[in-house]
């Protein structure tokens, strides 16, 4: 599977851009009610012009000057406000459903399409890249508004003096030159400050929670300036930024004033010459204000929509990749029967070889303990059993069916998933325990569930008990009693296949031995697949395979498997270590 690729990397299409938003579901309403007083507001600073212009030649004692002026200007200003307030209550809601899509994207699309590596990052892509979202459509709307003030002054100018009227379209073209080259250079700034903000996220959303572990290894000086560099990242994106912003107004302006001498100049000669009313030069100049302002306005407009592009990038990616196909493939039906593993190959860069023609079964009812160095591809095995990856190459099979051709929600439904660190979300512990459980069961189900993971006495000890609020980042429960916690919510799921990735770990020495009785026991006559280094439970199981270098070294029992692997020689003279 094809990452996603959330920085700067490839430029996004425009193409790709309108993929991405006929995946939103827009306020299309709220948007049109939008566009309808964008272009009521163009309309209303027309309607204001000829009153300025008799402001400008003194001719303000005319009867009913002052109230047209009063209320027309009073009239714009409304149209103004709620065309604010609809904008931004529009913004708003286009925000909330781009972050509903791009998280229900990020929840149903594969492990490998994210590039997991990458979920600090994922804060900011979700938190503050869906922000620039609402920027490309204000932008399109604001353009029909734009275009419409342009025809609509520029109708104007050709009924107050035609000739100069079309020597003011020259500016046109100059306009569009320098909005071409501003929203290249801001695209390109957007990219690299949204990549910064996700950088300067990720690292202070992993390291805060490890201040801890930072002081007890007397790390803080490095860190530090780990840290200094990820805020000097983005110290410089956001220098880059303001540079764009000084020379946008120099390079946008540059067509007004050229054509705002030009008409100045001649109209001026005109004047004096006695070919021009002075009535005239003062509505000309007013509606070329009116014109160059809103042809200035497509430079800014531009500039919105290549900043939306630029910040939106990763979210379109991510929201266009491919989800998995939850409900496709035939049931599993039963699941007690044997994993094979045919010549399996996987990269994940597709250079380095994790795996290179692994080659194993993990029999149905027995306890498969999976062994070998750090680094050999232990837990890449587990993550393509569970389907997060697909091989490069060769097949896994349940009781001869390609395991890719089985219903995905079916499968994972058949699997308990215990691994290595915190498994916890942040809610009660009852919640905790019934997280994923998608069958029905009893209270008493439950409490035995609780019990068996030896849970039961640490939990009640607890003030308010199951309904006890935990977090991931909770110090007032120790890693083994989240493990239990963990282990409890298996329990209570009751699959008829358990995978264990170095589970253990986490379990203090006093209660190791008694969870672990509770969770075999459980586990009688299903298949568990453990990823282990203590020796203890090697000696345990069934089947025993030793992976070395992406390959299989040995596979069978324990005695035959000590006999003739290395490997595993090597580990157990080292007293369960390697």
């Amino acid at each position: 599977m094809k990452q996603v690729k959330t920085g700067t990397g490839d430029r996004l299409s425009m193409l790709e851009m309108f993929r991405f938003y006929r995946k939103v579901k827009l306020p299309w309403l709220m948007l049109i009610l939008v566009a309808g007083l964008s272009i009521l507001n163009k309309q209303a600073m027309l309607w204001i012009v000829p009153y300025t212009s008799r402001i400008m030649t003194g001719a303000i004692e005319e009867h009913g000057f002052l109230a047209g002026y009063i209320g027309f200007t009073l009239l714009a200003a409304l149209i103004e406000a709620a065309q604010g307030a609809v904008n931004e209550l529009t913004a708003q809601m286009t925000y909330r459903n781009v972050r509903r899509t791009v998280w229900n994207r990020l929840l149903h699309m594969p492990l490998s399409g994210i590039g997991g590596r990458d979920s600090q990052g994922m804060v900011s892509r979700i938190t503050q890249d869906t922000t620039g979202s609402y920027a490309v459509i204000a932008a399109f709307i604001q353009l029909f508004s734009v275009v419409y003030g342009i025809v609509s002054a520029f109708q104007r100018m050709f009924i107050t003096y035609k000739s100069l009227a079309l020597i003011m379209l020259s500016g046109i073209p100059i306009t569009l030159f320098s909005t071409w080259i501003l929203g290249r250079m801001q695209y390109r700034i957007t990219t690299i400050e949204n990549d910064s903000l996700a950088k300067i996220t990720g690292f202070f959303a992993e390291r805060l929670p490890n201040v801890m572990r930072i002081k007890t290894a007397r790390m803080e000086d490095e860190e530090y300036l780990k840290g200094v560099e990820a805020n000097q990242e983005r110290y410089r994106a956001e220098i880059r930024r303001e540079r764009i912003f000084i020379l946008s107004g120099p390079i946008g302006s540059m067509a007004q004033y050229i054509n705002e001498i030009i008409l100045l100049v001649m109209a001026a000669s005109m004047v004096r010459a006695g070919s021009m009313k002075m009535y005239q030069m003062t509505n000309l100049y007013n509606y070329y204000l009116l014109f160059m302002s809103n042809a200035f306005m497509i430079s800014a407009v531009w500039q919105a929509v290549k900043t939306s592009h630029g910040a939106s990038a990763s979210i379109a990616r991510i929201v266009n990749a491919p989800e998995e196909d939850l409900t496709g493939g035939e049931k599993v039906g039963d699941p007690q029967a044997d994993i094979r593993a045919d010549h399996i190959e996987f990269s994940y860069d597709g250079e380095t070889r994790v795996l290179d023609g692994a080659d194993f079964t993990i029999p149905a009812g027995k306890i498969t303990a999976i062994v070998g160095e750090n680094g050999c591809g232990k837990s890449t095995l587990i993550r393509l059993l569970e389907r997060f990856e697909k091989e490069n190459a060769g097949s896994f099979s349940l009781g001869g069916r390609n395991l890719n051709s089985l219903n995905l929600r079916d499968w994972r439904e058949q699997i308990g998933y215990l691994f290595q660190g915190n498994q916890i979300i942040q809610g009660t512990i009852r919640e905790n325990i019934t997280y994923g459980v998608h069958r029905d069961f009893t209270e008493e189900e439950f409490l035995e569930a609780v019990r068996q993971a030896r849970a039961y006495d640490f939990i009640l000890s607890r003030e308010e008990g199951f309904d006890t609020q935990i977090s991931r980042f909770d110090t007032r429960c120790s890693g083994g009693e989240m493990q239990r916690i963990a282990i409890a919510r298996v329990i209570l799921k009751k699959p008829q296949i358990l995978i264990m990735d170095e589970a253990t770990s986490g379990i203090d020495v006093v209660s190791e031995q008694e969870v672990l009785e509770a969770l075999m026991n459980l586990m009688k006559d299903r298949t568990v697949i453990m990823v282990t280094h203590d020796i203890n439970l090697i000696r345990r199981a069934d089947n025993v395979i030793v992976i070395s270098g992406g390959r299989v070294e040995e596979s069978g029992s324990y005695d035959h498997v000590a006999e003739n692997s290395p490997l595993l020689q090597e580990f157990i003279e080292k007293g369960g270590g390697l």
